[in-house]
């Protein structure tokens, strides 16, 4: 699991997040954003659970504290599901018409 600056302003996640892997990417992620408006691209993500879900709701609220906004692009078909199960979708910026 990695994060992966593409351009400025720009952020990729590779990789599988879960339970094993959250704490350290979380750390990786917290470092990567310093405010502003940032594009997180997930594309590249592989496996997942809930804990993808609590880093990226974290991911969103570090960058809305430093007056910025975290923007989702390329969001999996996992990632819905899992957010809209734990009605957080809202809070991540997603609806059930976002597409991936």
């Amino acid at each position: 699991m990695s994060v992966i600056r593409t351009a400025p302003g720009q952020l990729a996640l590779q990789g599988d997040v879960g339970m094993d892997s959250a704490a350290a990417i979380q750390a990786e992620l917290a470092a990567a954003l310093q405010g502003g408006d940032i594009t997180l691209d997930l594309a590249a993500l592989g496996k997942v659970d809930s804990a993808a879900i609590a880093l990226l709701l974290n991911a969103v609220r570090q960058q809305q504290a430093q007056g910025g906004q975290l923007h989702l692009r390329n969001v999996p078909d996992s990632i819905h599901v899992l957010a809209q199960l734990y009605e957080l979708a809202p809070l991540l910026g997603q609806t059930r018409t976002n597409t991936p």
